[in-house]
């Protein structure tokens, strides 16, 4: 993900286009469409009219409320609209872009190509740029492997592209289904010796190991290897295309993505994901074409899909006829759901298709010779009809919106133009998932509904830079949430949402949290489910100011759902020595690698989990935990100590003064108190953390409950 981010950076400050307003601000409600309109024989129909053209959504007549056909022969320039951006200065002739919308952007995008997908990739881009490289169109390459990297940022510079699709287009890409393909062999060998279909039995000697059991052990391995290969890949895709995607939002123009792949993995948890990176293409008006590298080929993509789901099919009439169970019976039980559900994205070349289709495209596949693809391709990329309108319903519902266009003059007229998008509110500078909309209207309501116990909130830490290192934090306890029972396959089933909001003073977004967590998991864990939290934070950095917290929690399984707001102030900076909020601990995670020094939760003996609950058990063997760090005066000579109080209706019940461990590279003493309980008497408390240095303290507290 690191390298996604670092990526994003590089295409926003490596990128040769000048900062200028985009044509739609994100603020703008209208919906841009490009369409590409031909006959019954495939020949392009020009010469069409706003009167001409009839636009619905969702079967409702809408307003068009500009139009524009553009026709421009490919290799000049576009005639400039009044009022068109001048050029940069400072840049070569070659390069300097015209910000307007008469651009046209070109992003070649090169997914994890084989040898035989990179040399059809590097012929296809080469043609295509031969063609279709004229004074107002600008590409940009990029490559997608283990990482996203921008190999050229836009430019018209021939020789500067050519160079940037040789390199796009060589060298190995890495190779994860070489063991995958290998281990599968093993157990099918395995298995096919025994002769045995379903798991073996008994305990695993390493001397006398059976066929069977072997088989189930690689099975196990290529199981829990296939999704994260699908996991990590899918992602690795989605994300990179969402990067660019989101650049080129800021800008006007035709905005064009060939996305040269071998398939596009699409795991179902990363669906909701590639549904908004759809919604936000279509958004910024951006149209991919997709381009199956592999050519024409015997392997039917179909085949993977048929595969998973006919095993799923296996293991369902296996655990409905087999008398005994096993572990690993069980465990190939619990995920025949999902082996199903995944047979239906399973069709990597199906998942291109709808990525194309969906933001105006098509897709180029099953054939060698591209070149009467790619003439098409390079018609609609430069000619076509621009139509924007103003929709209707302003409901920001979340839902999938169909977009229709059709020639009312033309009974011949065959329309290409995106099919829909969703229906998001509009969040400068974040991105709206489709779960996340229902939630956002429910802060809209009055009074806001108080169906759920949850509690969210922000914990601050140190100042630096002119900015509040903090982190928000969301705390559901389960044990209210619903939850539906599955008797016969042995499972309960629930599923949580929440989202928090941080705002400025002006009401603009600038921190979000959210989850949705759908859960289907086996009987014996739901007494643990129901006792524990769902805790999420982030970590964040905010300006001295006055905020607001706005958040929601949602229990979609037993309909129930609570929104709070609250304020939120982040004090002047302070030179001197300082103490960070107290939080209670939920528990301490151990790391799982370097320690991030940005993350305030993380100390040397791993990440603290906090809690925002303000009860906690008392009583023999109990302890109270609670974290915060010290910030000593790193100008000061003087020694740091610092004092612990219990309270009690104003009046100390304890104090220590324990020795700190030293301060870490940043000069900050992460500490951990552990108060025990044994003797304490229910009641409402006060802990007091307070620092002091030479003639200079700092202090803190925190109210709680102990029962």
């Amino acid at each position: 993900m690191k390298q996604i981010l670092s990526a994003i950076l590089l295409l926003v400050l490596g990128t040769e286009l000048p900062a200028q307003p985009p044509a739609f601000r994100s603020e703008s409600t209208d919906v841009l469409v490009d369409v590409v309109v031909r006959d019954k024989r495939g020949r392009l129909i020009r010469g069409l009219t706003q009167a001409d053209i009839v636009v619905k959504e969702d079967g409702e007549p809408q307003a068009v409320t500009s139009f524009r056909a553009v026709s421009v022969q490919p290799g000049t320039a576009a005639a400039e609209s009044p009022g068109a951006a001048a050029p940069v200065e400072g840049m070569r002739r070659q390069e300097r872009v015209q910000v307007s919308a008469q651009n046209r952007l070109v992003s070649l995008v090169f997914d994890r190509l084989g040898p035989d997908g990179r040399r059809l990739g590097r012929q296809a881009s080469l043609d295509f740029l031969k063609k279709d490289l004229g004074p107002n169109v600008y590409y940009a390459v990029f490559t997608v492997d283990r990482g996203f990297q921008v190999v050229q940022p836009y430019t018209n510079d021939a020789a500067r592209l050519k160079r940037a699709i040789e390199a796009a287009t060589s060298g190995e890409r890495s190779d994860f289904q070489s063991d995958l393909a290998n281990m599968a062999r093993t157990a099918g060998a395995a298995g096919n010796s025994t002769g045995t279909a379903a798991p073996a039995q008994g305990t695993v000697d390493g001397a006398a190991m059976s066929g069977a059991q072997a088989a189930q052990m690689a099975k196990e391995m290529l199981d829990f290897s296939e999704v994260l290969e699908r996991e990590d890949l899918g992602r690795m895709s989605v994300f990179s295309l969402w990067a660019i995607v989101k650049e080129l939002r800021k800008l006007p123009g035709r905005k064009t993505v060939l996305y040269f792949a071998e398939g596009l993995q699409m795991p179902n948890s990363l669906v909701e994901q590639f549904k908004s990176m759809i919604s936000e293409a279509n958004r910024a008006n951006v149209t991919v074409y997709a381009i199956d590298a592999r050519g024409l080929t015997t392997v039917s993509d179909q085949g993977a899909a048929n595969a998973k789901l006919s095993e799923a099919a296996q293991w369902s009439r296996y655990a409905r006829t087999t008398q005994n169970e096993t572990a690993a019976g069980n465990k190939q039980e619990f995920r025949t759901f999902d082996r199903a559900v995944d047979s239906l994205r399973a069709n990597q070349q199906n998942e291109m298709q709808e990525l194309a289709e969906s933001t105006g495209g098509f897709l180029i596949a099953n054939t060698n010779d591209l070149r009467p693809n790619l003439e098409k391709l390079s018609e609609e990329f430069n000619t076509y009809y621009e139509i924007s309108y103003h929709p209707k319903n302003q409901l920001y519902d979340g839902r999938f919106r169909t977009i229709t266009v059709s020639v009312a003059s033309r009974k011949d007229a065959v329309v290409q133009a995106r099919d829909g998008y969703f229906a998001m509110p509009v969040m400068e500078g974040q991105t709206v998932f489709s779960y996340e909309a229902p939630l956002l209207r429910v802060l809209s309501r009055t009074p806001l509904p108080k169906d759920l116990e949850f509690r969210a909130g922000v914990v601050q830490y140190r100042q630096r830079l002119g900015l509040q290192q903090a982190e928000l934090v969301f705390d559901l306890p389960l044990k209210n949430v619903a939850f539906a029972k599955d008797e016969k396959a042995g499972k309960y089933r629930t599923h949580i949402t929440v989202l928090a909001l941080v705002k400025d003073a002006q009401g603009r977004v600038v921190t979000k949290l959210s989850r949705d967590v759908p859960l289907n998991e086996p009987m014996d864990r739901l007494e643990g489910f129901q006792q524990g939290r769902f805790i999420v934070t982030r970590a964040m950095n905010l300006a001295p100011g006055r905020y607001t917290v706005e958040s929601v929690a949602a229990d979609q399984e037993g309909q129930r759902v609570s929104a709070k707001r609250s304020v939120l102030v982040v004090p002047a900076l302070v030179e001197k020595a300082g103490i960070s909020d107290i939080a209670l601990v939920r528990r301490i995670d151990k790391l799982a690698g370097e320690r991030d020094p940005q993350d305030a939760l993380q100390i040397p003996m791993g990440r603290i989990v906090p809690t925002l609950i303000d009860a906690v058990p008392g009583g023999a063997g109990k302890l109270l935990s609670l974290f915060f760090t010290l910030y000593p005066d790193e100008t000061s000579q003087e020694p740091v100590k610092v004092v612990l109080d219990l309270l009690k209706d104003g009046q100390v019940v304890s104090r220590t003064s324990p020795a700190l461990p030293p301060a870490g590279t940043d000069g900050s003493i992460p500490y951990v108190a552990n108060i025990p309980l044994d003797s304490v008497q229910p009641a409402q408390y006060q802990f007091r953390a307070t620092l002091i240095q030479g003639n200079f303290g700092a202090q803190k507290s925190i109210y709680l409950n102990i029962e």
